[in-house]
């Protein structure tokens, strides 16, 4: 009963050391996620930074950083939360607002910043790479957010509808052979070809509040084409040189949280000890090695403990009762 009762224990602790590796090493997928590493992730501007911390909800203060990155929000922002946000802008902070699909608009919404996304699709018939849909940005204003930037590449964005030039800059435009995509890859017969303004900033209090009209600009795949990493640069020289990046309002699976959060924990015990200095493969041998431990352990008690005339009652009632 024993040896059952540890080799139940042995697969269970076997069991419990491959959920919780696969929990660590198993890749976040999530789009414009910070510890996505894919294509589509944003672990490239997080990892240039050497102090950035990663907001999963919104409390009564952001924290320490003066640079809030929002890219591809999908989930809307509450009157709560926008008062957090626009308590970061007033005391001088700089918040970076990336959307396509309008997601965003419900917090420029609730801080009455009269510019919208549009959420149409946006393309070039002459400056694109390689398609349309692939736009140019090279009209830019004089910002210091678009320092030393000459072009910059988007995928499919969307465009800004500015509703008062007064209270909003537009850094940046599309070329004036942009259209707004109907369904279809190239403008209708009647379509107008014109300048859409895909960058704008706003400033609420000390602060500033800047819009991309296309999260993709800040993914892996293209953060490092054409001058879009020197905008981003520029946005963190800007604000001092370290982040809070908003996982709170990207879509996200439902145990993307539970195992961000498991593996800062682990990375920050890491960091503690002799393990932060130690590959991976070295920490998986050690695991392998505490587990065949553990098996031979339990191997070699069961055979000590194999049932033999010795440890028959028999045997030990007449080993009690022989003389001494």
């Amino acid at each position: 009963m024993r040896l059952r009762t540890r080799v139940i224990t042995l697969a269970s602790a076997v069991s419990l050391i491959l959920i919780l590796s696969t929990a660590y090493y198993w890749p976040v997928q999530d789009e414009y996620h910070p510890l996505n590493e894919e294509w589509n992730g944003c672990s490239k501007i997080v990892n240039a930074v050497p102090n950035s911390t990663l907001v999963f909800s919104y409390s009564e203060t952001l924290p320490e950083q003066r640079f809030l990155v929002i890219v591809g929000p999908s989930l809307e922002f509450s009157q709560k939360e926008t008062s957090y946000v626009r308590a970061l802008l007033e005391s001088g902070g700089t918040v970076l607002l990336a959307d396509d699909i309008g997601a965003g608009n419900s917090l420029l919404e609730l801080l009455t910043v009269p510019a919208r996304f549009s959420g149409k699709s946006m393309q070039d018939l002459l400056y694109f790479s390689k398609r349309p849909d692939f736009p140019l940005i090279m009209n830019f204003s004089a910002s210091p957010v678009a320092d030393n930037v000459t072009a910059i590449l988007m995928n499919r964005p969307s465009y800004l509808q500015v509703e008062n030039y007064s209270m909003v800059t537009v850094i940046a435009s599309s070329s004036a052979f942009s259209f707004v995509v109907d369904g279809g890859q190239q403008p209708r017969a009647n379509e107008t070809l014109q300048s859409y303004p895909v960058m704008a900033s706003v400033r609420i209090g000390q602060g500033l509040l800047v819009l991309v009209s296309d999260p993709s600009v800040f993914v892996n795949e293209m953060v490092g084409l054409f001058d879009n990493m020197k905008l981003f640069e520029n946005l963190l020289w800007m604000s001092g040189g370290s982040i809070a990046f908003d996982v709170a309002h990207i879509a996200r699976a439902p145990l993307t949280d539970i195992r961000t959060e498991f593996r800062t924990g682990i990375d920050s015990i890491r960091s503690s000890f002799l393990f932060s200095t130690w590959g991976v493969y070295t920490q998986s041998l050690i695991v392998v090695a505490v587990v065949l431990v553990l098996f031979l352990h339990i191997r070699r008690n069961a055979k000590i403990r194999t049932p033999g005339k010795e440890s028959h009652p028999f045997y030990a009632d007449s080993r009690s009762a022989a003389p001494s």
